[in-house]
């Protein structure tokens, strides 16, 4: 006869599925194995970023808050050692039509920072975020990753404050990597 304990063991694996909750998967890939899309249309991965203090901000041609928010955050790549601490715009546009914008986006806004295309699966899995009914995907989002590809801050939507945030947060980073 099954004991009160297995009962409740079970409740609570349904209702953490039923809530969405999903056991990490050993096929999940790391965040340096997805597949990203650069400007040129060839597939590559952040495993050349191994190592490093990575900044991903996430962005979209039609999002007007991104038209401000991601050169503000891309012109801070200035203060840092690119070998140390890298800057990336990832698009979400790879998951609309509006893709074929993004040249003239980046031109727009005078990018100097690299630019690539997100999947699907990469989008949702960073820039989505869980609501009543399902999952959306909110823009602008900044993340920042350590060396060993950990995430150490993620910022959702604009805030007044995220380039002070993202700087406090890059020189802990830097300083912890210089110890």
């Amino acid at each position: 006869m099954p004991s009160r304990k297995n009962h409740l063991l079970v409740f609570a694996a349904v209702l953490a599925l039923a809530l969405g909750f999903q056991p990490l998967s050993a096929d999940e890939p790391t965040l340096y194995e997805y597949v990203l899309t650069d400007l040129n249309g060839k597939e590559t991965t952040l495993d050349a970023y191994k190592g490093k203090i990575l900044v991903l901000e996430f962005f979209a041609t039609w999002c007007p808050p991104c038209r401000k928010d991601l050169p503000q955050i891309a012109a801070l790549q200035e203060n840092y050692p690119p070998e140390k601490i890298t800057f990336l715009a990832v698009s979400a546009d790879g998951a609309t039509d509006t893709v074929r914008s993004l040249a003239g986006f980046i031109r727009e806004t005078g990018l100097k920072i690299p630019v690539l295309v997100g999947g699907g699966i990469f989008v949702d899995k960073y820039a989505g975020v869980d609501k009543r009914g399902g999952r959306e995907i909110v823009l602008p989002q900044t993340y920042v990753f350590d060396g060993a590809g950990e995430m150490s801050l993620r910022l959702v939507g604009e805030h007044k404050s995220k380039a002070k945030s993202l700087t406090e947060t890059l020189e802990q980073l830097m300083k912890a990597s210089a110890s």
